[in-house]
Formats: structure tokens, C-alpha cells, sequence
């Protein structure tokens, strides 16, 4: 764990913590303060009686008084939800620090089991490297992670402008812990997000728009007028009628104003949050590039939260019809709802195109803050080189990102050129299949733009398929063996197209016995070497490392060794050229007692 990452958090939950204590505390008194003022309300009237002018004015300020509290009231009650959100993301972060993240989403919705690697990598699930790395606070943030993950570039210079980006965030973890606190005070459902998205892509019409425009100006100012003649005395015939006359319209517009309402209604919280967010990208210098043109996307021509913020009053309004008292009064005098029908309408015909623009620019953000956060807690891992031209994977002091820095063992790699195959052996449980998640782990992370751990890296931006965690299917009527094989002819026949793909195997055609195991293994690496691909296998079987002397220029051994000691298997994790001499099955067999 990195001392001035976590001296910062701590700071940062001292602060909170004092904060939340003072707001509470000051929320306390204003129980008092409003109950004081709504009593003081009534005191005039029993002081001075009711004719009086002292009474009038002195119940007026009370109400005033009473209503300023109120507001008050309610910005506490904000800043002490702010305060508690930001108090649990310090907390929070301090628990990753330690390497205890299993409070944060797993995203195991996105698992996939036909995927070319995710599932092989733990990238989503109890434990994975999304659950690792997600700090997302939208919706559309999260899933746009989560295609990174599955869909990692592979331009060179996307790659580098993402890597400018996400370091000039890992250097502002006041501004995102900001950033993320407005994200998370309101939790929107897959319901609302898929809601606001769809706000972009549909068309909202109007019949006799013009009509309304005019209807909405004109019937209130007559209803307005209506007023005096029933004020001074007169006659309320006029007033009565100009009230029904909008009841009537009211009826005509009822199936528009129902439609409107299940469109809009309800999400005033929702767009404030997106607001807040749009602000925060609009308001910050940003020196890199990628961010920059983010920025200019919710800017220009325009401000994308002053044009949010409009929307977000628009539906405020509309969502007052679900005070019945104060709907009643104001579609019996304004025509409300037909007015901020209007109103929506003529928000969403305007702008309605945009929103996709800005829902993407603040989902980015949202997802490069999670790369971010992950590159400021981990400052001893680097952003690696981009190769561009022939392969190239060269790394020193590689090491899985989800492993304790405590427990993890690192190692070197060195793969250069196309048609190359790593053969890795070694007994089990001494580190093959963690190499292997760690090689493709290291790749994934370096392709989203993120660092990696290691102490240098250079690779070539290239496609990922493994091999390791291939399971039958009762469903499909397939066995293990012939899943694994529809895998394998899946990645060749991509290869045989000319794609380039970084292959990773772990223990090939499990699901067949060892005579053919071994037949069907070498028939595949020579398989790999002529598709001119780049491979890394892990097997137990010792034979297949005779493969190195038919393509002494392709394949290359690699070995994880044990030492018994004591009676006792000593590992070391640490790769090694040549190939194992030591097995330990029957070792472990022994010890435990089964033979």
C-alpha cells in the first residue's frame, strides 16, 4: 500500500467526518428553528387580533421566516448527503488500499462464457478485475467500462491519448472524489438510464403546436383577468367560466399529457444529477487531448448542463401536478399541464439530438475516472509502451494486479516476432495458470490505456483469445472436449483469415486421453506456428516440450520449478527457461494421506 495515497484518504475521512458531525448538529437546532417560526405564525393574531395591519405584517414575515428556514432545511439535508456519500468512498477506497474490494459491483452481469477471454481472465464476477477497478456512478459509465474491458483498443494512438487522460485524472483525486460523491447521490435504475438514452432517439410530435403556443398564453391572462371582477365583487361568472373553460381544454389534452408524464415525470433527480456532472466537466481545465474533446462536446456550440438545467426545471414543473392541491390551482389558473407539455415539447425538439453526445461524454468521464482512481492507488505500476509494427510483448517484473503486493511474485517476459510459442511447464499448483492470467491481464489493462503492473512494459496492441476454463454444456448437448474444440477451430479459422491473435492455452484438449492428447497438442502448435500467430501454453505434459527441437526458432521452453524440503514443497513462483524436472501428484497424494 502506497503512505501518501493512503495519508490522503485518511485526511480526507477526518474532514468528512468533522463535517458530517457540524451538519448534523446544525440540522438539530433546525428542527427547533422551523417549529419557533411555524408557532411565531400564529402569535400576532393572538397578540393584535385578526383586523389589524401589525398582524398582516407580522404573520407575513413569520411565513417568510418560516419558508426561508424550509429552504435552509433542505440545503443541509443535501450537504449532509454529500457529506456521508464522500465519508464512504474515502472509506471505501482506504478498504481497497488493504486489498479488500468485495464491497464494490462485480459486474457479473456482463460474464460470458462465450467470450474469447473474459471469463479465462476473471475480468467480470465475484474477485475479478472489474470489481477491482469500477468506481463508475452512472449507469451508462459502468457498462461503458465494461466495453473496454471486452472490447480493449487497438490503435496505438487511441490507446496513448487514453493513457494522457487517465493520468491527468490520477493527479486530481480531489476533483474526482467531487465528481463521484454528485454521481452517487442518486442511484439511477437500468430502467431510468435506458429511459433518458431513448430520449435522443425518439420524436416527440405535438398536433397544433402553434395552437397550444397560443392557447397556453391566452387563456391564463383571460383567467387573470377574470380575477377582478370577482375580487371587487362584482360577479364570479367570469372567473368560474375561464376556470372551467381550462378543465375542458384539460380533458382534450388528457391522452398528451398522460404520455408526457410516463416520458418525463419523475426524473428531476436523475437529470439534476446529470447536470452536476455535465457541470464538472464544463467548469475543469483539462491539458490532455482526449479530455479536451470531451470537453468541447458538452461546450459547443453551447453549455450541455445550462441546456440540461432547462430541462430539468421543465420537469420539476411538470412534476408539481403531483401535489393535488397545488395541480388543482395551477391547471385551474396556468393550464399547467398543457403548458409544460408545450414547454417539453419544444426542449425536446430542439435538443433532443444532442443528449447522446452528452450522456456518452459524461459516461466516458465516469469510466476514465474508474482507470484513474486505479492508477493513483497503484502509483508503483506504469503505463506501458505501445509497439507499433511487428509483435512484441517485453515486460519486467510483471505481476497479477489482483494479487496482495505482499503476496505477488513477479516476473519476466521477453516475446518478440510472429509464429513464437511459449511452452510453460511446471507441477501443480507452482504458477502456471497465474502467469498466464497474468500475461493476459497485463495485455487487457494495457490496451484499455491503464497502467500495468509492472516495472516496464512494451507490447504490440493485438487480439487476445485463451483457453482455460472451457466447460460442457447440458444445454447445448455438448461435451468438455467438444467445447474446447469448437473453441480452438473458432480462434484457427480467424488465424488462417490473417487476423493476428495472442493465443493462451492452458493444458490443451483436457477432455481426450494422453496419447492423443499429446498427438492433437502438437498437430495444433504447429497449427500456430504456420498461422504465424503468438502463443502461450501451459501443459503437464513434458513430451510437448520436444516440440522446441522441430521449431527451435518458434518454440521456446519455459518452466516453473519446486523444491522439496523437509519433506515439505517449497515454491518460488519464478520462471525459468528449460524445462520442469519436478512433478509433485503423487507427492500431494502421499502427504494427504489418499495413497
Amino acid at each position: 500500500m502506497n503512505q501518501a495515497v493512503s495519508d490522503f484518504y485518511i485526511r480526507k475521512k477526518e474532514q468528512f467526518t468533522r463535517e458530517l458531525k457540524t451538519i448534523s448538529q446544525t440540522l438539530s437546532r433546525f428542527v427547533w428553528y422551523r417549529l419557533i417560526s411555524f408557532v411565531l405564525i400564529f402569535v400576532p393574531v393572538s397578540v393584535w387580533g385578526v383586523g389589524t395591519w401589525l398582524t398582516l405584517w407580522f404573520t407575513l414575515a413569520a411565513v417568510v421566516l418560516f419558508f426561508f428556514l424550509v429552504k435552509k432545511n433542505i440545503q443541509h439535508e443535501k450537504r449532509k448527503k454529500k457529506t456521508a456519500t464522500l465519508l464512504k468512498i474515502t472509506h471505501n477506497e482506504l478498504l481497497a488500499l488493504e486489498h479488500s474490494f468485495a464491497h464494490f459491483e462485480n459486474g457479473a452481469s456482463f460474464l460470458n462464457t462465450d467470450h474469447f477471454y473474459t471469463c479465462d481472465l476473471d475480468i467480470f464476477g465475484e474477485g475479478s478485475l472489474f470489481q477491482y477497478i469500477n468506481r463508475t456512478s452512472t449507469k451508462s459509465g459502468r457498462q461503458m467500462l465494461a466495453d473496454w474491458l471486452i472490447f480493449p483498443l487497438l490503435d496505438k494512438n487511441k490507446i496513448e491519448k487514453r493513457q494522457e487522460a487517465i493520468k491527468e485524472l490520477s493527479e486530481m483525486p480531489e476533483w474526482r472524489l467531487q465528481f463521484l460523491a454528485n454521481g452517487l447521490l442518486f442511484e439511477e435504475t437500468e430502467e431510468m438510464n435506458h429511459e433518458i438514452k431513448n430520449w435522443s432517439e425518439t420524436e416527440l410530435d405535438l398536433k397544433n403546436s402553434i395552437a397550444t403556443k397560443w392557447l397556453i398564453t391566452i387563456v391564463p391572462l383571460l383567467t387573470i383577468l377574470a380575477l377582478i371582477p370577482a375580487f371587487t365583487g362584482s360577479s364570479n361568472f367570469w372567473i368560474s367560466a375561464a376556470v372551467l373553460a381550462q378543465w375542458i381544454f384539460m380533458f382534450f389534452y388528457r391522452k398528451r399529457i398522460r404520455q408526457y408524464f410516463r416520458y418525463f415525470g419523475r426524473k428531476s433527480d436523475l437529470l439534476e444529477k446529470y447536470m452536476q456532472l455535465l457541470q464538472f466537466i464544463e467548469e475543469k481545465k483539462f491539458q490532455s487531448e482526449y479530455l479536451q474533446e470531451i470537453q468541447k462536446a458538452v461546450t459547443a456550440p453551447d453549455s450541455a448542463s445550462h441546456i440540461f438545467s432547462q430541462l430539468k426545471k421543465r420537469v420539476k414543473e411538470f412534476e408539481y401536478r403531483g401535489n393535488i392541491i397545488v395541480g388543482v390551482f395551477l391547471n385551474s389558473v396556468f393550464l399547467w399541464d398543457i403548458r409544460c407539455v408545450y414547454k417539453l415539447w419544444k426542449w425536446h425538439s430542439k435538443n433532443h439530438k444532442k443528449l447522446a453526445l452528452w450522456l456518452d461524454a459524461v459516461a466516458e468521464t465516469d469510466a476514465l475516472i474508474s482507470l484513474a482512481n486505479f492508477a493513483g492507488n497503484h502509483p508503483g505500476f506504469v503505463f506501458p509502451k505501445i509497439h507499433d509494427g511487428g509483435f512484441t510483448y517485453s515486460a519486467k517484473q510483471l505481476g497479477h494486479p489482483l494479487l496482495h503486493s505482499k503476496k505477488r511474485v513477479c516476473n519476466n517476459l521477453e516475446i518478440n516476432g510472429w509464429a513464437k510459442v511459449l511452452i510453460v511447464t511446471g507441477a501443480n499448483m507452482a504458477g502456471k495458470s497465474t502467469f498466464l492470467r497474468t500475461v493476459g491481464v497485463n495485455l487487457i489493462l494495457g490496451r484499455m490505456g491503464a497502467p500495468v503492473c509492472a516495472a516496464e512494459m512494451k507490447f504490440t496492441p493485438v487480439k487476445l483469445y485463451t483457453n482455460m476454463r472451457t466447460t460442457d454444456s447440458l444445454l447445448k448437448d455438448e461435451s468438455y472436449f467438444f467445447a474446447e474444440l469448437k473453441r480452438i477451430k473458432g480462434v484457427l479459422d480467424r488465424l488462417k483469415n490473417g487476423e493476428r491473435i495472442f493465443v493462451i492455452l492452458d493444458e490443451m484438449l483436457k477432455g481426450t486421453n494422453s496419447t492423443d492428447k499429446l498427438n492433437g497438442s502438437k498437430e495444433l502448435i504447429r497449427k500456430l506456428v504456420e498461422f504465424k500467430s503468438v502463443s502461450l501454453i501451459a501443459t503437464h505434459d513434458l513430451k510437448l516440450s520436444e516440440m522446441e527441437n522441430e521449431f527451435p526458432q518458434q518454440v521456446f521452453n519455459k518452466c516453473f520449478e519446486i523444491r522439496i524440503e523437509n519433506n515439505d514443497m517449497v515454491f518460488d513462483y519464478l520462471l525459468s527457461d528449460g524445462v520442469t524436472q519436478t512433478m509433485n501428484a503423487t507427492f500431494l497424494m502421499k502427504k494427504m494421506g489418499i495413497i
